[in-house]
C-alpha cells in the first residue's frame, strides 16, 4: 500500500518518506475504525428501538455486551500504564450513561502527558482489533462443541460493538496527537533501517 501510494503521488521512494505515510495510515485507520464503529452501534441500536423499543435496546447494546466494556475500560488502563501513566481507578460498574470508566494520572513532561492521553485514547479500537484478529485466526478453528461456537461470537460481538472511542476519547487523542505521531514514526523509521516491514 505504502508503494503504490508513493508511485500515485510521485513521492521520493525512501525510509523517511514510507514511515510518514504508514504513520498517517495507522492514525487515519484507527480512528476511521472507532468513528465507524460509534456509527454502526448507533445505527443498530436505532435499528433494535424501532422493533423493540429505547430501553430494552440500549440494555441489549450494553449490557448484554459487558464483557466488551470490561476490554475497553481494560484496554485504557493498560495503554495508560505502558506509556507511564499512573492508573488512578477502573470503574466497570455502569453509572448513567456511562458503562465504565478509566481515571487516570499523567506523568512526566508535556510530551510524555500526551503521549498517555492518546494512546489510552485509542487502545480500545487497537487492542479490540487485536483481540477480534487473535479470535478469528487462532480461535475459531479450534472449537469444535456448540456451546465453545456461542460463547466464542459472544465475545466476538461484544469486543466489537464496544471497540469504538467516545467524545472524550477523541479529544484526549487530538491532546497527544503530536507525540504519538513523532513515536510511531520512529518506530516505522527503526523498523525500516533494519529491514523489518508490517
Amino acid at each position: 500500500m505504502t508503494a503504490k501510494i508513493i508511485e500515485v503521488f510521485s513521492l521520493p521512494d525512501n525510509l523517511i518518506v514510507s514511515s510518514l505515510i504508514e504513520t498517517l495510515m495507522i492514525f487515519l485507520t484507527v480512528l476511521l475504525a472507532g468513528f465507524l464503529m460509534n456509527l454502526i452501534n448507533t445505527a443498530l441500536t436505532n435499528a433494535m428501538a424501532s422493533v423493540i423499543g429505547q430501553v430494552p435496546a440500549f440494555v441489549i447494546r450494553n449490557y448484554l455486551t459487558y464483557p466488551g466494556t470490561v476490554h475497553h475500560e481494560f484496554a485504557h488502563a493498560l495503554f495508560a500504564f505502558i506509556t507511564g501513566a499512573k492508573v488512578l481507578k477502573i470503574n466497570l460498574f455502569p453509572k448513567g450513561n456511562a458503562l465504565g470508566s478509566v481515571e487516570l494520572e499523567p506523568r512526566g513532561n508535556l510530551f510524555l502527558r500526551s503521549l498517555q492521553l492518546s494512546m489510552s485514547a485509542i487502545a480500545p479500537v487497537v487492542l479490540g482489533a487485536s483481540s477480534l484478529y487473535i479470535l478469528w485466526f487462532h480461535v475459531l478453528s479450534r472449537l469444535s462443541e456448540i456451546w465453545q461456537y456461542i460463547l466464542f461470537w459472544y465475545f466476538f460481538i461484544s469486543i466489537l460493538f464496544h471497540m469504538c472511542m467516545s467524545g472524550a476519547d477523541y479529544a484526549n487523542f487530538f491532546k497527544g496527537l503530536l507525540p504519538s505521531t513523532l513515536m510511531i514514526f520512529v518506530v516505522f523509521l527503526v523498523l525500516g533501517a533494519f529491514g523489518i516491514i508490517l
